[in-house]
């Protein structure tokens, strides 16, 4: 692929009222960087680059937006294609298309090719007008390129300038930019990445994590933020594993929504699902995809004194969700309530580019029963491995009381590396951090829960009575006892 700053390295003329944008054909000498002229009969608004900045207020649609000069109206559609390819910095991916691009994807996970074939139609309507950002989040080897290449090709197609960069490559001719003997400044070449029309940063989250390189990609994904410059962008590190500042204008949904004109969708091309497989993670369940922070009903309350517990307790998850630090238990109130509130904090970490487990303690503990009684040393190590290991786990209704020594060790033993490695971690439960310390053989998890300064104790509401008094034993019919567990 042909370097960066000799395909943008051309110096841009100052022309007064009509600033020059970008260096469309520049390149490393007059006579083979232009497709339609040499530098000596170069337009003067322009300078021979095609595009100009039109001198516009802050505040108006088109500011930072590149719009073509006069000179090109007239150009033929070839050699119009061949100055936005030069342009591009795409050299051989031109070849990569929508054309010929395997719409369902390389994983043979029918749910990653659904999610794949979706992540192409929404690619596709991008390209044929692009509005706000595309953020790519995969393993390597999974097509995130590809799709990327495409669509820097489908906007040149339509006379759309695009410029594709690959983040190492950038900071790497930013660093040389600096050299007196650079044949482009560095602000120049700056300027010209931050301000394109269109923007592909191909391997976000592959380069050297020296703050100088940090604060340089910041400047150009908060320039492009604010000037609602449309943006494509592909990593292999889920979003929460950037930096905050990075995190936040790259899928925050708090932060796009207020810009009707620039959203930020994230697209998960390629999940890794070793509890899903194996019927444990509960996330990708439908009613559990609807549990959300925005589903949410703060409305149904019960008393003033309940209103005040369930407003407290939405607010500490939504926060814990944005910023998890340390481990939170949810307790008491409704069970629904708990458990929306959990789910909700999943789903709002998925949304963020993460892979959350969620799961049900008894389910969990089923899992490792069968694992056993089937001899299958693999899956137990698995479940336990995964669940150990996660970056985020959601623990669902730990129930205390009459459990044995087997279950207690196998919780313990999930529970504590998570606690030495400072995993974030939310654990749903009826009883308070009290009857947990109380309870005969629970000594070793209660000291994990009760670490104020690790562990969040959160109260969800009131527990409601027929919660609180204890089952009496009743004579029903059978149709009514299976009418009551359903």
């Amino acid at each position: 692929m042909p370097r960066l700053n000799e395909l943008l390295g051309q110096p841009q003329p100052d022309t007064g009222a009509v600033p020059p944008e970008f260096a469309a054909d520049a390149g490393p000498s007059p006579s083979t960087a232009d497709p339609r002229s040499s530098q000596s009969d170069a337009c003067p608004l322009c300078g021979g680059f095609g595009f100009v900045r039109q001198d516009v207020p802050a505040d108006h649609p088109q500011f930072g937006r590149a719009v073509p000069c006069r000179c090109v109206e007239t150009e033929s559609r070839d050699v119009k294609l061949a100055r936005l390819q030069h342009y591009s910095n795409l050299g051989p991916l031109t070849r990569l298309t929508f054309e010929n691009l395997i719409r369902r994807g390389r994983s043979a996970d029918p749910r990653d090719q659904q999610r794949f074939n979706r992540c192409v139609d929404d690619a596709e309507a991008f390209a044929q007008d692009p509005q706000g950002w595309r953020v790519l989040v995969g393993a390597s080897g999974c097509g995130k390129t590809h799709i990327a290449a495409a669509v820097a090709n489908r906007c040149l197609e339509h006379g759309i300038p695009a410029l594709f960069v690959v983040v190492p490559d950038l900071l790497d001719h930013l660093r040389a930019a600096y050299k007196p003997d650079a044949e482009v400044s560095y602000d120049q070449l700056f300027e010209q990445v931050r301000s394109a029309p269109v923007l592909i940063l191909d391997d976000l989250g592959t380069q050297s994590a020296t703050p100088w390189a940090q604060e340089k990609l910041f400047q150009i994904i908060n320039h492009r933020y604010n000037a609602r410059l449309p943006t494509v962008i592909t990593t292999n590190m889920a979003l929460s594993k950037f930096d905050d500042r990075l995190r936040t204008r790259l899928g925050d949904p708090s932060l796009s929504q207020p810009h009707a004109d620039l959203i930020a969708t994230v697209h998960v091309l390629e999940e890794r699902r070793p509890l899903e497989d194996l019927g444990v993670n509960m996330l990708q369940l439908p009613m559990v995809r609807k549990m959300t922070f925005e589903s949410f009903d703060l409305a149904d309350y019960r008393s003033p004194r309940d209103q005040q517990q369930r407003e407290q307790a939405y607010r500490a998850a939504l926060d814990f969700a944005d910023n998890p630090d340390g481990w939170m238990v949810l307790f008491g109130g409704r069970a629904k309530d708990r458990m929306h509130l959990a789910a909700a904090i999943a789903n709002r970490r998925h949304a963020s580019g993460e892979l959350p487990v969620f799961v049900q303690v008894t389910d969990f503990l089923d899992s490792l029963r069968r694992a056993l009684s089937d001899d299958s040393s693999a899956d137990y190590d698995k479940i336990k491995r995964t669940t150990r290991n996660c970056p985020f786990l959601i623990l669902e209704d730990l129930e205390i009381g009459a459990r044995s020594d087997w279950v207690r060790g196998e919780l313990f033993q999930l529970l504590n590396p998570r606690c030495l490695g400072r995993l974030p971690t939310v654990i749903t439960t009826p009883h308070n951090l009290t009857q947990l310390i109380t309870d005969p053989g629970w000594e070793r998890l209660a000291r994990l829960l009760t670490d104020p300064q690790f562990c969040s104790e959160i109260v969800v509401g009131e527990t409601p009575d027929i919660e609180q008094q204890p089952a009496k034993p009743a004579r029903r019919s059978r149709s009514k006892a299976k009418t009551s567990l359903g």
